[in-house]
């Protein structure tokens, strides 16, 4: 390799190593290797029929289920956050790490914002001010059409990026949360970023992973606070 390509091949690992360890989240709340045999009395599960199986957490929603699979970790009220997991879809053509705060009723279920992940897309929401604001989505419920100003404010509130993944194999996901910007990285390289106000809000209480159909497989999960 030319010496000149070397430190601009190096420069850029540098880059992307300063990136991931940005932030200075240093305490972890909860963290899980799935090296049991059953899934851990802090996860709480909503119809799911989500397993532990070979060390990994297998995400499954039941056939019969009218909403994906959610698997549930409870938080103190926190503003800032990290959430690191690996995955690898096994079936399932996406899932979402989403958070919420059950006391806050200006949005659905208290929605805050939450990342999307397929093997092509990522896509990062704002839902307190966005997709899952009360008004705004009961209006979409209602099969009502936005107005111009609402879908632009929509747009605002939403980052969609291509993504190129391997469905078979194993990928790692850092979701960061600080402030009002909401950023993602994949096996170690920026893949998304959102700057909404939404974001922001102080007591986020619950984070969810969420597995539309049958299965992603999880593991060596981490949720870290500063």
């Amino acid at each position: 390799m030319k010496k000149t390509a070397f430190i601009t091949t190096l420069l850029a690992s540098l880059f992307v190593l300063t990136t991931v360890e940005a932030g200075d989240f240093k305490t972890t709340l909860f963290a899980d290797d799935f090296s049991g045999s059953k899934i851990k009395s802090e996860w709480k599960s909503w119809k799911s029929e989500s397993v532990v199986r070979d060390g990994v957490l297998v995400g499954i929603t039941p056939k019969t289920a009218d909403h994906p699979s959610v698997n549930t970790i409870k938080l103190g009220p926190q503003a800032d956050l990290e959430v690191s997991v690996s995955f690898q879809f096994n079936g399932s053509p996406s899932f979402s790490i989403m958070f919420r705060d059950l006391e806050y009723k200006g949005s659905h279920a208290g929605h805050i914002c939450h990342v999307a992940v397929s093997p092509k897309s990522l896509t990062l929401y704002d839902g307190k001010t966005g997709l899952f604001r009360k008004d705004i989505r009961e209006a979409r419920q209602a099969g009502k059409k936005l107005d111009a100003a609402t879908q632009s404010l929509l747009a605002s509130k939403t980052s969609r990026n291509n993504l190129k993944l391997d469905p078979k194999a194993w990928h790692d996901l850092v979701i960061r949360i600080e402030g009002d910007v909401l950023e993602v990285l994949i096996d170690g390289k920026k893949a998304g970023r959102l700057e909404s106000e939404g974001i922001a809000h102080t007591t986020k209480s619950e984070m969810n992973i969420t597995t539309v159909n049958r299965e992603v497989h999880y593991d060596n999960f981490a949720v870290r606070a500063r």
